[in-house]
């Protein structure tokens, strides 16, 4: 069998039952920032498609990869070396229903530039168990249930990040692209979208993911049968979910969707990507074209075209 190539993917966290998800959202909800009335500037760099960003914890410098489309990670060795006390722990599943106990830990303060956040609950991971995340030598992930408690301005011409409590301490320009969030458990941030006139509810906006835009299997295949997808290409895709167990190989689709809606604009001639089982979601090769605005108070993205783009 011809595999056309090879993802992978940090799926959010699928947990089991109601008391698991009744746990998690209590626990993904907790934390702050320490400091108010705060505005700073910090860099980024980007590794194999993803971004890092620098952390204190205990006065030590580490690297974090930033991530709104799972909670907060930490990695085994590093729980162990700031002996981090287990708070609880639940079972969950990644998006191919491989299912491990996962072990809650809480960060009682991570600075990100100059602003502390205290509170935050962590999982505590094993990056091993998945290459591509070992090969990145980070010690943790920047989730959602963290970079709620701020408004983040991800500056990808300039490769810097501010992080405010005020949008009004930005300098935005009057024309910007703006969409709704809709905010899940862990603060995941999701929005609506149409795809050639018809609305998609809830893809996440998963800076976690290094590809484009991922839209519905079914919607897809959909679209290609009522011949409003032309262009596009079948594959067979290799991939592996977040505990890195169950290679399986899937059939996908590469495409170009006419019109694409965000918000208050149409985009036209966009790349796509489709995989049956994997969730709908706007990713970090889509958004690196923009300077983007992410606010959880007001519940709003808003995008500025990079003019190298």
């Amino acid at each position: 069998m011809k595999i056309g190539k090879v993802f992978i993917y940090l799926i959010t966290f699928i947990l089991i039952n109601s008391c698991s998800l009744s746990k998690a959202t209590g626990y993904l909800k907790e934390g702050k920032t320490e400091q108010e009335n705060f505005k700073v500037t910090f860099p980024f760099e980007m590794k194999k498609g993803w971004i890092i960003v620098p952390v204190e914890i205990k006065n030590k410098t580490y690297k974090f990869l930033l991530d709104t489309g799972t909670p907060t990670l930490v990695s085994k060795e590093l729980a162990e070396s700031l002996n981090m006390k287990v708070i609880d722990s639940v079972n969950a599943s990644d998006v191919y229903n491989e299912s491990q106990q996962n072990k809650y830990t809480r960060i009682e303060n991570i600075k990100i530039g100059t602003v502390g956040f205290v509170g935050t609950t962590g999982l505590i991971n094993d990056f091993n168990a998945t290459p591509i995340w070992s090969s990145l030598n980070v010690d943790g992930f920047i989730g959602a249930n963290l970079m709620q408690h701020a408004i983040w301005d991800i500056d990808f011409n300039q490769k810097q990040i501010t992080i405010t409590d005020d949008e009004l301490k930005l300098s935005l320009p009057e024309e910007v692209i703006e969409n709704k969030l809709f905010i899940g458990v862990g603060g995941v941030p999701a929005i609506a979208s149409k795809i050639n006139g018809k609305k998609v509810w809830n893809f996440t906006v998963d800076l976690g993911y290094n590809g484009d835009i991922v839209i519905p299997f079914s919607e897809f295949k959909k679209q290609i049968e009522n011949g409003e997808i032309s262009d596009f290409k079948k594959s067979n895709t290799q991939s592996i979910g977040i505990y890195g167990k169950q290679n399986r190989t899937k059939e996908s689709y590469t495409g170009v969707i006419d019109e694409i809606e965000f918000g208050n604009s149409t985009l036209k001639n966009v790349k796509v990507y489709s995989e049956e089982y994997l969730d709908k979601a706007f990713g970090l090769d889509f958004f690196r074209n923009y300077r983007v605005i992410l606010n959880w108070n007001s519940k709003k993205i808003k995008l500025i075209e990079n003019t190298n783009s």
